[in-house]
């Protein structure tokens, strides 16, 4: 596993795109992000808030993306881009220029979790089932919940539908050896008053009876009366081992507890105080509340309500900091790296520094910096938190660069090796506008520019004469530029990089 290439409390103001490539591979535990949805809905925080001037539009159009991503991606990843031109084709453009944006994040994500690691993706109805397709491609049959957190109560009737109260998120691991600590939510107060009712005032707290008894097994002992009372039919008595009960009740317990037969076990319950006798004449042991923490974690969440009261920002979309404590305690251990790449108002940032993780993250809104100090110092009910005279949160000025030994880098070579793919002869053609030029006019050009967050890598380099070149700059798309010239979108000659240091004719460094 890598080493991470920036410090704890790192928040870059940045394409989260730029920051995804340049951190180091497998060195991140879990990312926790809640991205934009493609629900066609613009958002404005409210003036005078600590979030205003925020704002997004979450409506996505095909000229707000790359155009030829989806051209570029299909040798690569053919799943992911059958993906992609399937929802534009079942749910339209917007849909396959959202998913367009999202696949290379999340590829980049994928990259950069540990063995260990896992992602939760927050969306909703609009794009889940999608969202789904597309992390299928990438990450395999790594889904291990699709999550549903109730947001808040139906107010008002649905319009010829059911009222939508509720959010998905997508629980993704990146492989077999993935982080899991059990999480619980809290007892439901009417069973805990049904079912734990009895308490005897003795510190242990409220207790239920359970049966002292369990199916055919153990000694002859174990069908022996205990007290004159006889195990039911086809019945053993079973008394619990010391772990489970708390550990006042368990020091009550003599030493060698565990070595004991059955009915000197029974015994020393019952000397113990931890046993309970029906009206009956039955004996039962004492199950204690304390000892149960709760009701298993499901995928079904509705204990915890929307951001609310001095924890709410008013950024567009916050989501409340008990749903991202959740899942970071469920997917880390304390000291462990948690990043989010659509940081916002910093959720995921602040759950992390409060329950002991590192942290990191990214959002192109500079207004995110201030809610993310603001919220770093102090809790959601005012009490002090971290102090930022003593505690340093990075805020850097240029995206991370990769230092791990799997980074991309480009050829030494690379011009001569697209040279000799444009084919044979002293004249070759330009990508740009079809033209044969010798190999002294081409310009050493980016397909997408860094930008946009590509990375300088053979795969992102192309040939173009000095005319294309000027007119692409770091504007125009290859489909743009190829129309400019009244030229259809063509195929650019593929390098054979196995064939790496072949003939060279040229040795040119760029």
């Amino acid at each position: 596993m890598g080493e991470p290439n920036f410090a704890n409390r790192t928040l870059w103001i940045d394409d989260n795109l730029r920051v995804l490539r340049g951190i180091n591979s497998e060195c991140i535990d879990l990312v926790a992000t809640d991205p934009p949805f493609n629900s066609k809905r613009l958002y404005n925080a409210p003036l005078g808030s600590d979030a205003a001037g925020a704002q997004f539009d979450d409506t996505w159009t095909l000229d707000s993306v790359k155009s030829e991503w989806a051209e570029l991606q299909e040798a690569a990843n053919p799943d992911l881009f059958h993906t992609i031109v399937g929802a534009g084709l079942t749910a339209g453009d917007s849909m396959q220029a959202f998913l367009s944006f999202m696949a290379p994040r999340v590829i980049e994500i994928h990259r950069i979790l540990k063995p260990t690691g896992a992602l939760y993706l927050h969306c909703d109805s609009h794009a889940s089932h999608y969202l789904k397709q597309l992390l299928d491609a990438i990450f395999g049959a790594r889904c291990m919940n699709e999550i549903v957190w109730k947001r808040t109560s139906t107010k008002s009737l649905g319009t010829r539908r059911y009222a939508r109260d509720s959010d998905r998120i997508l629980y993704y691991v990146k492989s077999s050896e993935w982080t899991w600590n059990q999480q619980y939510r809290p007892h439901d107060p009417e069973h805990v008053k049904k079912s734990y009712r009895h308490d005897d005032g003795d510190g242990l707290g409220r207790y239920a009876s359970e049966q002292l008894t369990g199916g055919k097994a153990g000694g002859p002992d174990a069908y022996k009366p205990f007290k004159g009372v006889l195990p039911p039919k086809n019945r053993a008595w079973a008394p619990p081992r010391r772990d489970k009960f708390p550990q006042a009740a368990a020091q009550r317990l003599p030493d060698g507890y565990e070595e004991f037969g059955v009915l000197e076990k029974c015994a020393a319950l019952d000397t113990a105080g931890l046993l309970y006798w029906t009206k009956n004449g039955i004996p039962r042991y004492k199950s204690y509340l304390s000892m149960r923490p709760g009701v298993p974690a499901s995928d079904f969440i509705a204990h915890i309500p929307p951001a609310a009261g001095n924890e709410k920002t008013d950024w567009p979309t916050q989501k409340p900091l008990a749903l991202y404590e959740h899942f970071i305690a469920a997917s880390t251990n304390p000291g462990e790296l948690v990043f989010d790449p659509f940081a916002g108002c910093a959720t995921s940032m602040v759950a992390a520094e409060r329950l002991g993780r590192q942290w990191g993250g990214a959002d192109i809104d500079e207004v995110a910096t201030g809610i993310t100090l603001k919220r770093l110092q102090a809790h959601a009910d005012g009490s002090a938190f971290l102090d930022l005279s003593t505690q340093t949160v990075t805020l850097p000025a240029q995206p991370p660069k990769r230092t791990d030994d799997d980074a991309p880098r480009r050829s030494p070579n690379i011009r001569d090796m697209l040279w000799h793919a444009l084919g044979e002869g002293e004249r070759r053609p330009c990508a740009g506008c079809d033209r044969s030029k010798y190999y002294d006019d081409f310009h050493l050009d980016h397909i997408t520019p860094r930008s946009k967050g590509e990375p300088d890598v053979d795969a992102n380099l192309q040939l173009l004469c000095a005319a294309c070149n000027g007119r692409k700059g770091n504007r125009l798309t290859m489909t743009e530029l190829r129309a400019t010239w009244g030229l259809p979108m063509g195929t650019t000659a593929e390098v054979d990089y196995s064939q790496l240091g072949a003939t060279v004719e040229h040795q040119v460094e760029v």
